[in-house]
């Protein structure tokens, strides 16, 4: 994942690692104020937010957590699935992607509370219903691209989504129904997972040649991008991949009028320099069972052309 410049996601993990610290330290030098006391002013708590306007919960619930194993588990998804989503969108988007998931994550823990009304004292706190959100971004972008449940188990990201929301709506249900009662809100996973979902799709708009983009893969130590530049290629892409990157530059060139640009170091190759009229001459220049169509008026006499410049790893259509 190094190859990747995630600012946003590094500055995030930074300020959850600070506050969990700051935190410990608060409570450990003051014995006047418990976690729970603690948790009552700055943790998500629907009783307080809607009968003594503590406005200010939503945000701060999502930089604290209830221990290590909580925070350790929520920076080390945050910083793998982070870093490639922040890469596709950039920083800004990426930064309100965040933000949004989080904040829909708490919506639907306070408005669930307005209807079911289950434990209106109960704390929330957690990174996880903002970074469910990042899930279902990278589900948009990169369906197919293969992660490492566990680091143990391959699959599809497509299929992880929609199986951790399949699995987090299920138990919700049996939370509500009393069959279970653990220490974890699903509903703030689901409200995290369709905030994500609606602002990728309306906000960030994926096309069809991103939608096609094979994205990050499966590499030995777990999830990692898998190719240089979006539509150059690398010695570690698959030539599956390599396919697919050639076909979204020829689109993109195709939509943006055929414009042509040589790199810096030249050397531009043509990848198919036959013209048409080597699809019908045979070795001697004559006919070779076939006759050469005359053109009409109003056809295109010359076709565009593919190119691959090595200096810069990327392909050109003219």
């Amino acid at each position: 994942m190094g190859i990747f410049k995630a600012p946003v996601t590094r500055t995030l993990v930074g300020i959850n690692v600070v506050i969990y610290i700051l935190m410990q330290l608060y409570l450990n030098t003051n014995g006047a104020v418990t976690i729970q006391e603690f948790f009552q002013v700055y943790a998500l708590v629907p009783y307080r937010f809607w009968e003594e306007a503590a406005i200010w919960q939503p945000l701060t619930s999502m930089f604290l957590h209830g221990g290590l194993l909580h925070i350790l588990f929520n920076m080390v998804t945050l910083w793998s699935l982070g870093q490639v989503v922040e890469h596709k969108v950039g920083g800004l988007k990426f930064t309100a992607l965040y933000f949004i998931s989080g904040f829909f994550s708490a919506a639907l823990i306070l408005i669930a509370d307005r209807i079911v009304g289950e434990n209106p004292h109960l704390p929330t706190v957690g990174a996880s219903g903002a970074i469910f959100g990042l899930v279902a971004a990278l589900m948009i972008f990169y369906p197919n691209a293969r992660v490492l449940l566990f680091f143990v188990f391959p699959m599809k990201v497509r299929t992880l989504a929609i199986g951790v929301i399949a699995i987090s709506i299920v138990l919700q249900i049996m939370q509500w129904t009393g069959e279970i009662n653990l220490p974890i809100s699903h509903l703030g996973h689901i409200g995290g997972f369709f905030g994500g979902l609606l602002f990728t799709w309306l906000a960030l708009a994926p096309s069809q040649e991103e939608r096609m983009d094979p994205g990050p893969a499966m590499g030995r130590g777990g999830f990692s991008f898998s190719g240089g530049a979006r539509t150059g290629t690398s010695s570690s892409t698959r030539p599956e991949e390599q396919i697919l990157r050639m076909m979204q530059e020829i689109m993109r060139q195709r939509e943006q009028g055929g414009r042509f640009q040589q790199g810096q170091g030249g050397g531009i190759k043509e990848i198919n320099p036959l013209d048409d009229k080597g699809q019908y001459e045979g070795p001697s220049g004559s006919s070779a069972g076939q006759s050469r169509p005359e053109p009409r008026p109003g056809d295109e006499t010359e076709g565009g052309k593919l190119y691959y410049d090595p200096a810069t790893g990327k392909f050109y259509f003219r």
